[in-house]
């Protein structure tokens, strides 16, 4: 059932029309466009990843930041996995809801309030796109008895003042759904929001739209919700009206594309359709041609592909923007997230498009070309973002494969279980079924081990007997255990319903309740972890000293020491070990930590006071300086003096990075960007995206070239204001999750070697580094790698201790002829010899053992040799092997039993051998009997007849256990 629009709509708009128009309506209006935020938070702990349009600004709405405009629009890019109606299970079998959107909004700081958003949204939709006004519904907030608010009846005039709108249209609605707030604390305030009805006249005249309003209906939804922020939340719930008021509007882009293109979905529009029909071209399923175009006659497994289409295409968007704002697939944090989300696209195309070979980086390329006009990281980084989701693809298709075996070790079991718990009668305080896992399937009590992790964390007095009762319990009822489901599923990615359909074909059923259950703690602490809520009990309102609306300047580029500053406002911030205090200043030559170099320390001297300063960091656009005490008079000149000796190392630090940087994309290729790096006073870290490991060959070559340029001695050039074009259109690198302002400070060494935007401090020329060496280089992530470098002094400090361990060691080797590689090798093979014989000699030792059992222990029972003996510090391995020679020595007619106390001395182990022809004449069996040794060392065991071995943690009871062998041969035979 298609929309039913107003005609004046013109549907034929496409998506990037859609947007430019919004941004462009708004940049008329003396809006300033800015770029969207990176998707990862800057300095912002409290949130996995950026969840609304607000996010790049909540400095400004707390207070503790400017812009340079008072009026702003974007588009921002936005990354929700959890939150009602989008946890990452659930998108794709709706219609309509997303992992990845884009969030249209505009901005006023302290500008324009409630009336001019009002009458701009109301032209925008009405006016400019041609929505039916009779469709729209507006809500203002109806007032909060618990907040101390009444209903906003501003905005509820402006909306029956400036628009035709009637009053049954315009609707009171609480604060649930009409008051926002940022967390506990901070600013917040009443919104307004503008619905439409897009139901059929027949409908709309059945029920009235307002009553479906804010009832989740699929065609009475919100398009745009305005939020004006004119309060500030107090921890002890009280509201204190701003001092400036603040308008944050947020239109979800799909959503709205979907209204004007006149499409019932947002999967309908052109934003999904090339990256739907992409995914169709790729499924090698005969009757998949598209996504509205499927030659299935199954309604369920039509309804199955299209959700599978969906989910990849929805993914995709996701995995691809993650990646370029530099979050890579990983076990923990964002990198989780994405892995997760990675997954399951590859989990759907795996299971109901037939995709068994990596299929998702194909995809990039229709997402760039659909999307990267308006997102230049896409295109700019598409080779790394298509290599670094194929190598994801790869493994985790290798670990689906784990799984599937897995599930097959795991189920097997079960069914054994299910099958002799139908035969037997009495089950009660049976432990061998649990033991026959413990002892002899490794590989499925660590399965075991991982998934029962309730009980590993319980306080239980033996974990391990508790996991196999609990496994035992639920197989022998034909269950397969949920906790192990859900284990293959947030482990190995393995989906649910295919755990199912397999159980299924082996007459098993899954514990469904166990593992929904285990799914919804995940769940919940998935929300936990990427709500956004902002605590500030730690840290108190900075407090003005000295009224000026300029932000902190700066001047520390020219100059390490000022005398004529002021401070300008303090606050307190309470800590774990101590309360310290921030300071910001009028202008400062303190460094705030920025772009991975850290922050500067040094001294403030107010009067005869003297103040140090431990860090320097961005508050917003203050520059804090934290110290550990505030002077006792707050007005007055301050003089402030940054450390320049570690000022002086970390500059040389800094430039090092950039040349490491220039050398490694010349040397690996032009893929390599930054992702992530530390500048300090006695070393440097880089993680920069490449695949392959960077050999020992490769690194000391780029060393020397590092080097070779630190000796040419290049003076930097430093261009402070220069246009963000004209800097890119010379080559200039800019880092990926920087945020640039129109105009950048360019810092070059050579043209034709290394240009970067940066606001760090550099030298003055490359000599003054001195030298540069490589400490290590490793994996951090898939497809990113991390190298580790000292440069200055703690490079000289790294060689002279390098030389000095080189020095003992050469003493150690005055004598020899050969050079000192060369007798360590000799050295290294040596000891591997020699710990060879050390190893053939103590098998030998035990292997000699046995002749003197043969000797001294032997027995006759009934006609049967018995032979026991006990080898301490022998491995259950060594048990074996020297169990298959005692048996050999023994010959026909005879029974061998050895013993160990394994090396840690926490566990005993028996091995028990039977001659053929005791088999076959007296049904007498190594199995039957080490299951009863095994039994009384309180554990069990198993095997072959010929050889059979079992453990058990009453160790004390060993000999006892040896001694009692001969009995048990009489009681069998």
């Amino acid at each position: 059932m298609e929309p039913h629009l107003q005609t004046d709509v013109d549907t034929t708009r496409t998506s990037e029309e859609i947007r430019q128009e919004f941004l462009q309506f708004f940049e008329d209006k003396g809006h300033e466009i800015v770029p969207s935020a990176s998707l990862v938070p800057e300095g912002d702990s409290t949130l996995l990843f950026t969840n609304a349009g607000m996010n790049q600004f909540k400095d400004v709405f707390l207070g503790t930041g400017q812009r340079p405009y008072s009026r702003a629009v974007d588009t921002q890019k936005c990354l929700r996995v959890s939150g009602k109606h989008n946890d990452l299970e659930e998108v794709g079998h709706d219609t309509y809801h997303h992992t990845f959107f884009e969030m249209l909004g505009n901005w006023s700081f302290g500008d324009y309030f409630k009336a001019e958003a009002i009458q701009w949204a109301w032209t925008l939709l009405v006016d400019r796109w041609g929505l039916d006004p009779d469709r729209l519904y507006a809500t203002v907030h109806e007032g909060d008895d618990e907040l101390g608010l009444e209903a906003d009846e501003e905005a509820y005039d402006l909306w029956l003042s400036q628009t035709p709108l009637p009053e049954e249209r315009v609707l009171y609605e609480p604060s649930k759904e009409n008051f926002w707030m940022m967390g506990d604390t901070g600013p917040c305030g009443p919104c307004s929001e503008i619905h439409v009805d897009l139901r059929p006249e027949e409908l709309r005249a059945e029920t009235p739209g307002r009553q479906l309003v804010n009832e989740d209906h699929p065609q009475v939804m919100e398009l745009w919700n305005l939020v004006f922020i004119q309060y500030n939340a107090q921890s002890d719930g009280s509201l204190e009206p701003l001092a400036d008021q603040h308008v944050d509007t947020g239109m979800g882009f799909e959503r709205m594309v979907a209204v004007l293109q006149g499409k019932e979905s947002t999967y309908d529009t052109d934003l999904f359709a090339p990256l739907l029909q992409a995914v169709a071209d790729l499924s090698p399923r005969a009757e998949v041609h598209g996504y509205d175009d499927l030659l299935i006659d199954d309604e369920e497994e039509y309804e199955r592909v299209r959700i599978a289409l969906r989910v990849v295409a929805d993914h995709i968007r996701a995995i691809a923007f993650a990646i370029s704002d530099g979050v890579m697939p990983s076990n923990e944090g964002r990198g989780y997230v994405i892995r997760r989300i990675l997954r399951r696209a590859v989990r759907y195309g795996y299971q109901t498009l037939e995709l068994e070979e990596p299929f998702l980086h194909r995809l990039v390329d229709p997402l760039v070309e659909k999307m990267g006009g308006q997102f230049d990281g896409l295109a700019e980084q598409q080779e790394f973002i298509e290599e670094a989701i194929r190598s994801e693809e790869e493994s985790f298709l290798k670990t689906l494969g784990v799984g599937i075996d897995i599930f097959e070790r795991i189920a097997s079991h079960v069914e054994r279980l299910a099958k002799k718990a139908e035969s037997k009668t009495d089950l009660k305080d049976s432990f061998e079924d649990q033991l026959e896992i413990y002892i002899r399937d490794s590989k499925a009590w660590d399965v075991l081990h991982k998934s029962y992790v309730d009980i590993e964390e319980s306080d239980v007095e033996d974990p391990d007997m508790e996991i196999l009762k609990k496994f035992v319990d639920a197989a022998r009822d034909h269950v397969f255990p949920g906790e192990i489901a859900f284990l293959l599923h947030d482990t190995y990615g393995f989906p649910i319903d295919l755990t199912q359909l397999m159980a299924r074909e082996r007459n098993l059923e899954v514990d469904m309740e166990g593992y929904e259950d285990l799914m919804e703690r995940q769940q919940q602490r998935a929300r936990a972890a990427s709500d956004f809520a902002v605590d500030q009990s730690n840290v108190h309102a900075w407090q003005t000293v000295t009224e000026d609306e300029e932000a902190s300047v700066f001047v520390g580029y020219d100059h390490e020491a000022v005398e004529d500053a002021e401070i300008r406002a303090v606050r307190v911030v309470e800590t774990d070990d101590a309360q310290q205090y921030e300071v910001e200043l009028s202008h400062t030559p303190f460094y705030a930590e920025a772009g991975g170099q850290i922050g500067d320390t040094g001294m403030l001297r107010i009067g005869d006071e003297t103040i140090r300063v431990l860090d320097t960091q961005y508050e917003g656009e203050r520059i804090a300086h934290t110290v550990d005490t505030l002077p006792e008079h707050l007005e007055g000149p301050v003089e402030a003096i940054v450390d320049t000796d570690r000022r002086r190392k970390i500059r040389a630090h800094h430039t090092a990075t950039h040349l490491m940087h220039a050398v490694l994309r010349d040397t690996l290729g032009d893929h390599v960007q930054q992702k992530g790096s530390l500048v300090a006073p006695d070393r440097l870290r880089f993680d920069f995206s490449h695949f392959d490991a960077v050999d020992e060959d490769t690194l000391r070559d780029m060393e020397r070239r590092i080097n070779s340029v630190i000796q040419r001695n290049i003076p930097k050039q430093e261009e402070r204001d220069v246009p963000i074009d004209d800097a890119l259109d010379r080559g200039a690198i800019a880092l990926f999750n920087e945020q640039y302002g129109d105009r950048v400070r360019v810092i070059t060494f050579d043209p034709d070697f290394s240009m970067e935007l940066c606001g760090g401090t550099h030298v003055g020329a490359t000599g003054e580094i001195g030298l540069f060496r490589f400490l290590s280089e490793g994996s951090v992530a898939s497809g990113v790698r991390r190298v580790e470098a000292v440069a200055g002094e703690a490079a000289l400090e790294h060689i002279e201790s390098e030389l000095e361990t080189l020095t003992r060691a050469r003493r150690q080797f005055r004598s020899l002829h050969t050079s000192l590689p060369e007798a360590i090798a000799e050295l290294q093979e040596e000891r591997e010899r020699l710990e060879d014989e050390v190893e053939q000699l103590r098998r030998g030792q035990l292997a000699d053992r046995l002749d003197t059992f043969i000797e001294e222990n032997a027995t006759t029972v009934n006609g049967v040799t018995v032979v026991t003996g006990r080898l301490d510090r022998a491995s259950m391995d060594d048990l074996q092997e020297l169990g298959q020679q005692f048996r050999d020595k023994l010959g026909e007619g005879a029974v061998g039993v050895l013993g160990s106390l394994g090396e840690d001395g926490e566990k005993a182990y028996v091995v028990a051998t039977v001659a053929d022809d005791l088999i076959s004449e007296h049904d007498l069996q190594a199995g039957s009997l080490v299951g009863e040794l095994g039994s009384r060392l309180g554990g069990g065991g198993g095997g072959r007849p010929t050889l059979a071995s079992a453990g058990g943690r009453d160790t004390e009871k060993l000999d006892e256990v040896l001694n009692a062998v001969p009995s048990l041969v009489e009681d069998i035979l």
